[in-house]
């Protein structure tokens, strides 16, 4: 099924004149320098093509002859390769290079035996070149020395050829492709290949490959040369006596049509998330015959920006040096037509429907029953893991995502549509927070954010080890306040909480817990857990109405028991209400705290000797509730005392609530 579906973007990709995608025989490749040609093969110049990226300069993309797998054996491309093959020099620090005789001559054997029968200038010139060109000759004196050596210093030096005076590339000239094209019709007739049935296209008789001869380049933890999806080489994972990619026959043109496809993905700024936990995910949409352009682009442009702040700001340093990203540089960036405006129009209206889960209608969504693809891998030195795979119509993947952002949604005070967490955020939530953005990123479990991805896209149940981590590391610091320096934390963290909680209840038909799950404050909702964050939430807020307001202290009963309260409420309500007893009896307005407690008590029979790690966080939910509707509370009413004769103990908390003037004692 990934095969097929990536065979069909190729298919489909070779119709499409602006996707660029590399025919038949050719691949898109990197070239970094062009050597220019007089017509009796002498080198006149040599032209650096790479282009300039923040610091460094990378090297361009074209399309060229095919540059397939390579082995340990030389093994020499047609008209763009590395210089070791086509100069017969690689550097060597001391001597400043040495001579590469063995790859240089079988590139000069190749190019002989392809273009000795093509009469063009550029064709001849070319083979002058190898006539003339000797490696060990080379001096100091040459006057193209001191470029030769900046060819060889370059890690990406793959070279092409070009004639002076002519605009085109000696690879580009009509005569010389057909050739080439001859050549592989050749290759493929070969009496040593074998003919068999396409597991791909279904079609018989076809040239089977018993190599893959395209690797994938550009997936996280594999080789920088590329690697296979499709492999077999050694003995425990063949059958009845079949050889390498035999097992599986694919023809040799679809084994290339997925390849390059995938290749294509892998490259472009709009069809990959370049990490995503621990897995590299591309995604792409059917094309339906008829279909206007801008459909499939707007599909592939929504999934895109859901997930575009994965990283964040903080995840551009891992963007920037992802293998293959050097390789995007290759032309300025087109200017922004009417088109794009629209386009992105859509895009951003669409989300933000999604993002305030807002009802979006069928009739809304672009080409709804095409189906959309998800292709998450690993790299394993020279092989590819296949993660995970979704696929699915379009409407269903928006439906996903629009039941993702519904399950998410949390009030924030001060904010009336509030952005979704990013993915990134959500997992920062589950290390230690130190400040250090660097190392809180290196502490991220990319198999929780994977699986968290994926709980996204399939609608399932999302990973008890992501909420498991929140809610131990909400036990831990106590960052549950919407307030404050960690105000942003405590809001993710409470929209994790909800959501994978509202999985919970909705698979194991749990009414009594869907009570609690709403983004705001539930008064009526029932479960004691909650009821009693609720409750300690009052509790803070009584002793801070004692100390004369919020700020005045130097820690509050969160900072000492909030961790054993979620935990072991029986072993510390008891306390803290006899506490508060002594607060509410300084403050001024302590009798509605005293009303406040009793009607959250009212619906608890007893305090629980433990809490289970949902309970917990139904309680740490019930306290971000709490914080939060009183807030809230007074904004609205906009006023210092209220009808029922709350005064200024139910203001809205300042931004800076956290910060506490030095030598306060706790009350």
């Amino acid at each position: 099924m990934i095969v097929q579906s990536l065979y069909e973007r190729y298919r489909q990709l070779l119709q499409d004149p602006k996707s660029n995608m590399s025919p038949p025989g050719y691949s898109s490749d990197k070239v970094s320098f062009v050597l220019v040609l007089s017509e009796d093969g002498e080198m006149r110049n040599i032209v650096d093509m790479r282009v300039q990226q923040r610091k460094k300069q990378v090297p361009i993309r074209m399309t060229v002859p095919e540059h397939t797998t390579r082995t340990s054996k030389p093994k020499p491309y047609f008209l763009s390769d590395k210089a070791e093959y086509i100069l017969g020099i690689v550097l060597d620090k001391p001597a400043g290079f040495k001579i590469s005789l063995a790859k240089f001559a079988s590139s000069a054997e190749l190019h002989k035996r392809l273009l000795k029968d093509c009469e063009r200038p550029e064709a001849r010139a070319v083979l002058r070149f190898y006539e003339r060109w000797n490696p060990a000759e080379l001096t100091e004196e040459h006057t193209l020395y001191g470029d030769l050596l900046k060819i060889i210093g370059t890690t990406d030096n793959n070279i092409v050829f070009q004639l002076e005076g002519v605009e085109n590339y000696v690879h580009q000239n009509s005569d010389i492709q057909t050739l080439w094209s001859r050549e592989n019709e050749s290759t493929e007739a070969n009496d040593d290949v074998v003919l068999g049935d396409c597991l791909v296209t279904g079609r018989e008789q076809q040239p089977i490959a018993q190599v893959h001869r395209i690797n994938i380049k550009g997936v996280r933890n594999a080789q920088q040369a590329g690697a296979s999806m499709v492999s077999f080489n050694f003995p425990a994972v063949v059958s009845y006596g079949k050889i390498q990619s035999l097992n599986a026959p694919f023809s040799e043109e679809a084994a290339a049509g997925y390849a390059k496809a995938l290749n294509h993905l892998l490259l472009s700024e709009h069809n990959r998330l370049r990490r995503m936990g621990d897995m590299t995910v591309v995604f792409w949409a059917q094309r339906l015959p008829g279909e206007k352009e801008e459909e499939w682009e707007l599909q592939e442009g929504i999934f895109g920006e859901f997930f575009e702040g994965a990283w964040g700001k903080a995840g551009q340093a891992d963007k920037e040096s992802d293998e293959g990203a050097a390789g995007k540089a290759a032309a300025p960036e087109e200017a922004v037509g009417e088109e794009n405006v629209e386009l992105t129009r859509q895009i951003e209206d669409l989300l933000k429907r999604v993002k305030q889960a807002e009802t979006v209608e069928a009739n809304m969504l672009p080409a709804k029953d095409a189906m959309f693809y998800v292709l998450g891998m690993s790299g394993n030195n020279a092989r590819l893991a296949v993660r995970f795979f979704w696929r699915d119509s379009f409407e269903q993947l928006f439906r996903k995502l629009s039941l993702y952002a519904s399950d998410m949604a949390m009030e924030r005070p001060g904010r009336s549509h509030p952005e979704l967490p990013s993915l990134f955020n959500i997992m920062l939530q589950t290390v230690r927070q130190t400040g250090d953005m660097s190392g809180m990123r290196d502490s991220i479990s990319g198999a929780m954010e994977s699986e968290w991805f994926r709980a996204m896209l399939s609608g399932g149940a999302l990973p008890y080890s992501v909420y498991a981590a929140v809610v131990n590391r909400t036990r831990v610091d106590g960052q549950m306040s919407p307030y404050g320096d960690s105000g942003r934390n405590a809001w993710i963290r409470a929209s994790v909480i909800k959501a994978y909680l509202t999985r919970y209840a909705r698979v194991h038909h749990q009414e009594k817990m869907k009570e609690a799950l709403t983004p705001m404050l539930n008064e009526d909702a029932q479960p004691v857990a909650y009821r009693l964050g609720r409750l300690f939430a009052v509790l803070e807020r009584a002793q801070t109405d004692a100390a004369g307001g919020p700020g005045r202290l130097n820690a509050t009963i969160k900072d000492r028991y909030f961790g054993s309260a979620s935990a072991t409420p029986a072993a510390v309500f008891p306390i803290l209400l006899r506490l508060s007893q002594h607060h509410m009896s300084k403050a001024e307005y302590g009798s509605f705290r005293d009303r406040d407690i009793a009607a959250i008590l009212k619906g608890v029979d007893g305090f629980p000797n433990h809490l289970d790690l949902k309970q917990q966080g139904l309680f740490m939910l019930g306290y971000y509730h709490q914080v939060s509707y009183r807030a809230a509370s007074a904004e609205k009413k906009g006023e210092k005392q209220s009808e029922n004769g709350e005064g200024a103990g139910t203001e809205m908390m300042s931004e800076n609530e956290d910060a506490v003037p030095n030598g306060t004692t706790l009350g």
